[in-house]
C-alpha cells in the first residue's frame, strides 16, 4: 500500500464533510473563533497571541474580551510548547469551560501524548490543528528584522511551500498536518485562496454547524498534494538522520557532539514529554560536595565540570524517545547551539521504529512503556544470551 492509498483511506469519512472557507486565513480563523464564543459552543480560546511589546508571543486564555483580535493563530516561532501550556491548564482536573485550542501538528501529538499518562485531561476541549510550513529558530527571529519574516512566513503558510530558514526538525517534518484533531484548518492545496475546516471527530462536526462557507468540491486534490509532500518530507527526513547518524555514531563522536552543553538541563524543562515532579538529574542524588568532587577528579586525572553531561543525555533519551514528536523546542531553549532536536529525532525515530508506535498517532494507542507482552524484545536479546551461554 503506499502513502497516497494510505492517506486517502485515513480520510475517507471526512472526505465528503467540511467546509470551505473563501479569503484572507487570519482573519478568516479569527472570525470563525469569535462566532463560536458568540454562540457559545465554546467559552474560551487558548492559542497564541502577542505581547504588549509586539517582540514576541505567549499563550493566552481568551473569550469576547478583546483579546482574540491581537491574536495569532498561526504564530512564526514556537516560545512554549502548546502541550506544554496545555497540561498547565488542565492536569490537575478537567477545564471548567470549554475550550478550543489552537495547536501546531506536533504540539497536537503531544498533546496526546501527555493524555494517554494523565497529564492532560481532554473533556471539554477542542482539539484544532493546522498545515504547518515550519517554525524559525528563536535565535534567528529575535535577531533579524521581525517584520520581514512574518511576511515570509505569511506567504509560506498561505501559499504551503518550504519556510527557508525553518528549524533543522521543522526542514525534515513529515507529519505537518492538523490530522488527528477535532477540526483540522487545510490550508495545502487551497492556493492561497481560503481554507478548509474539515470534522476530525462528532465533537468537530458539531461546532462546524451553522458555520458560513461552500462545500468542500476539491479535497481531493488537497489530499493527493498531502501524499505527495509526505513521501518527499519522509525521504528526506531518512536521507537527513541517516547521515547524521554518521556524525554521532560511538562513544566519541557523540560526546563531540555534546561538547559544548553546559548541563543546565533548559532541554528536558521545555520538552512537553519530560513530566516528572522531580528530575532525578536534578535531585540530591547527583548533588556532591568539593572534596568528593576533587577525589573524583584526582581518580580520573581530570573530571569535565559540570559533571555527568553524558549520563544526563542517555537518560533523557531512554526516558522519552518512544514519545519524541521532533517539536524541536529542545534546540530552542539550548544556549550553547547542541544539536538536541536532531539527536533526539534520530533516537525517537530508531526507539518508536522497534515498538511499531507512532507517538500522537491516537489517543486509543497505548504508550509501548505501559504494555506488557511476553517475551516482547526477545530477538534483540539473543545475542547476548549467546554469549552468555558460550561462557558457562
Amino acid at each position: 500500500m503506499t502513502a497516497l492509498d494510505e492517506v486517502n483511506m485515513d480520510n475517507e469519512v471526512s472526505m465528503n464533510k467540511g467546509i470551505w472557507i473563501e479569503g484572507p486565513v487570519k482573519k478568516g480563523i479569527l472570525e470563525f473563533f469569535s462566532g463560536l464564543l458568540s454562540s457559545k459552543k465554546v467559552e474560551a480560546v487558548l492559542m497564541p497571541a502577542k505581547n504588549k511589546s509586539k517582540d514576541s508571543y505567549a499563550w493566552f486564555l481568551m473569550g469576547k474580551d478583546g483579546l482574540l483580535e491581537s491574536a495569532e493563530p498561526f504564530p512564526p516561532v514556537m516560545t512554549t510548547q502548546g502541550a506544554r501550556a496545555l497540561s498547565y491548564l488542565t492536569k490537575k482536573g478537567t477545564a471548567w469551560k470549554k475550550t478550543a485550542v489552537v495547536l501546531r501538528p506536533c504540539e497536537l501529538r503531544a498533546t496526546i501524548e501527555l493524555a494517554k499518562i494523565k497529564q492532560v485531561d481532554l473533556n471539554n476541549l477542542v482539539l484544532i490543528s493546522f498545515d504547518c510550513p515550519g517554525a524559525y529558530p528563536l535565535e534567528k527571529y529575535f535577531n533579524e528584522d521581525q517584520k520581514e519574516l512574518d511576511e515570509i512566513f505569511g506567504a509560506c503558510l498561505s501559499e504551503q511551500v518550504e519556510l527557508e530558514g525553518a528549524r533543522a526538525v521543522c526542514s525534515i517534518c513529515h507529519r505537518f498536518t492538523g490530522r488527528g484533531a477535532d477540526i483540522e484548518i487545510g490550508l495545502m492545496g487551497g492556493e492561497a485562496k481560503g481554507f478548509w475546516l474539515i470534522p476530525g471527530s462528532g465533537n468537530g462536526e458539531e461546532l462546524l454547524e451553522g458555520v458560513s462557507g461552500s462545500k468542500p468540491d476539491n479535497l481531493e486534490a488537497r489530499e493527493k498534494k498531502i501524499a505527495e509532500a509526505t513521501i518527499q518530507r519522509e525521504e528526506k527526513r531518512n536521507n537527513t538522520l541517516d547521515s547524521f547518524r554518521e556524525t554521532v555514531m560511538g562513544p566519541e563522536n557523540l560526546m563531540n557532539t555534546l561538547s559544548s552543553c553546559i548541563n543546565c538541563h533548559n532541554c528536558s524543562r521545555v520538552c512537553p514529554i519530560c513530566f516528572c515532579r522531580e528530575c532525578y538529574f536534578d535531585s540530591k542524588a547527583l548533588s556532591s560536595e568539593a572534596d568528593n568532587m576533587l577525589q573524583r577528579a584526582q581518580r580520573k586525572h581530570g573530571l569535565r565540570l559540570p559533571p555527568d553531561l553524558l549520563l544526563f543525555h542517555l537518560g533523557r533519551m531512554t526516558h522519552m524517545s518512544i514519545s519524541c514528536v521532533s517539536c524541536g523546542a529542545c534546540e530552542d531553549a539550548c544556549p550553547a547551539n547542541v544539536p538536541v532536536s536532531m539527536l533526539f529525532s534520530l533516537a525517537g525515530r530508531n526507539t518508536q521504529a522497534v515498538f511499531e508506535y507512532e507517538p500522537g498517532r491516537s489517543i486509543e494507542e497505548p504508550v509501548p512503556y505501559k504494555v506488557f507482552r511476553f517475551e516482547e524484545l526477545k530477538d534483540f536479546e539473543t545475542p547476548y544470551t549467546k554469549e552468555y551461554a558460550k561462557e558457562q
